[in-house]
């Protein structure tokens, strides 16, 4: 029942209303109602719409399977696959307004029933197996189907003369590294028109069988990708590319198992991270920082000096911090540059250069500690006589009695202390050097440390 209020009138008559709260509750009711109505409706109206899609998907994947098994057993091949014949193997079909892209595989498959041609005499076209791949834009993503159907040559299986095997084998080359399971190999031929693609299984090994050949050799341009892992190109031979590259373009001869092994890693982040002696960020240091996947060497220089995939001139932000993420693992050089070089002087770096980035370490953190050129300090590198080695926990003592100073320090792992260690400065004068180190003769001088002025030494330690 509507609760009701009496209004009175100036005649004394009264009037019949509703409060304002409860027609806001009734709007709010009635908006409610329709916004889960509209959600409700456009939810549906997208289901069916996706179904559909998916249905026309399915019939244009019949349809072309059903075309195939009409040809005859040696025409079923694709107009740029490894198996030649008329069947297109990229095509875009309309059907029902939607456009979509049709991409046809077919593959000789190598039956272990009578053996496989890795292990005996075996011929390896046991029979073809046909992937048709209907793929569409469905908002902003990607929608495909699959269907796969296996043909069976009639009679018995004979060779076919100009055709051959290339089996590659993806797997990492770090530590524990296995092959690399889903990753997509592209395969490109100029030669013989051969523009494919297959996954790796399990072990890492994707084949390509008849591709065909009438001796290709270093022809076969591959490119390996999958999702956070390092993309791979194999490159022509030098001198057409620059350098001497590592991974050359995938050779196949006619008749035979052509065998490509290509390394795939997990990619990895570096984070440098820039203070002074106090721990105080430094903004604005420049610096290179190259390494990563080796793609060849080059070999016009003496000496000859290793190419990698990465080489980039960096530059910490206000936090002292640059950040470089999804990169190739492998063994990075830093150096200070520019300004950065000029200015600073580096006293400690955790891990030192060069340093390894493995796909294992996720976030690889760089600590970078640098001196002020212009600012009254002493750095000293404790060195190995004999092979210049730094001595990592010499310990180094610096004295003045007239100052009533006297600080030993311990040197890290690249041989080199620092002094002052704190925010107490260090005063333009004359001091007193002690070293010790186990195993080695001690080492005692005088140094002079001039007022706003970074003083470097480097002292060699004998064996003792």
């Amino acid at each position: 029942m509507k609760k009701q209020i009496q209004k009175y009138c100036l005649n004394g008559q009264t009037k019949k209303g509703f409060l304002l709260i409860e027609g806001l509750t009734v709007l709010f009711i009635f908006a409610l109602v329709t916004v889960t109505f509209y959600s409700v409706f456009s939810i549906g109206i997208r289901y069916i719409q996706d179904a559909k899609n998916r249905l026309g998907a399915l019939a244009i994947a019949n349809e072309k399977i059903e075309i195939i098994r009409n040809l005859q057993y040696d025409s079923i091949g694709t107009d740029e696959g490894a198996i030649e014949g008329d069947i297109p193997q990229d095509q875009d079909v309309l059907e029902n307004t939607r456009q979509y892209h049709i991409h046809t595989d077919v593959s000789y498959i190598d039956d272990p029933y009578d053996g496989l041609a890795y292990s005996d005499t075996a011929w390896f076209e046991d029979y073809k197996r046909v992937t048709i791949t209907v793929s569409w834009i469905n908002g902003g993503g990607m929608e495909e189907v699959e269907l796969i159907s296996r043909f069976v040559p009639p009679g018995k299986e004979v060779p076919h003369i100009g055709d051959g095997i290339l089996s590659i084998n993806i797997f990492s080359d770090q530590p524990g590294g296995v092959g690399i399971p889903s990753s997509r190999v592209d395969i490109y031929n100029p030669d013989t028109g051969i523009d494919t693609f297959g996954t790796t299984d399990s072990t890492g090994n994707v084949t390509f069988m008849g591709s065909r050949v009438s001796d290709s050799i270093q022809k076969y341009q591959l490119t390996v990708t999958k999702n956070g892992y390092e993309t791979v190109h194999t490159m022509s031979p030098y001198p057409t590319t620059a350098y001497e590259p590592i991974d050359v373009h995938a050779s196949v001869v006619t008749g035979s198992m052509n065998v490509k092994n290509l390394v795939q890693n997990e990619l990895a982040s570096i984070k440098i991270s820039s203070v002074n002696h106090l721990d105080e960020p430094i903004a604005g240091v420049s610096f290179d920082l190259v390494g990563g996947r080796r793609l060849g060497t080059d070999i016009t220089t003496l000496p000859v000096t290793p190419i990698y995939n990465f080489n980039e001139n960096g530059t910490t932000d206000s936090a002292g911090e640059k950040l470089y993420s999804s990169i190739s693992p492998g063994e990075y050089t830093f150096a200070l540059t520019g300004s950065a070089l000029s200015d600073y002087e580096i006293i400690s770096m955790n891990p030192p250069t060069p340093f390894s980035l493995l796909s294992s370490d996720g976030t690889l953190n760089v600590s970078l500690k640098l001196a002020d050129k212009d600012v009254t300090s002493f750095l000293i590198t404790v060195l190995d006589v004999s092979n210049d080695a730094p001595i990592a926990g010499a310990k180094v003592k610096l004295t003045n009695s007239s100052l009533n100073y006297e600080k030993e320090l311990d040197a890290a792992g690249d041989g080199r202390v620092f002094f002052p260690d704190s925010s107490d400065p260090l005063l333009p004068e004359t001091y007193h050097v002690k070293i010790t180190a186990s195993e080695f003769s001690d080492s005692e001088f005088d140094i002079t440390i001039n007022a706003n002025e970074l003083k470097l030494e480097t002292k060699k330690l004998t064996a003792s």
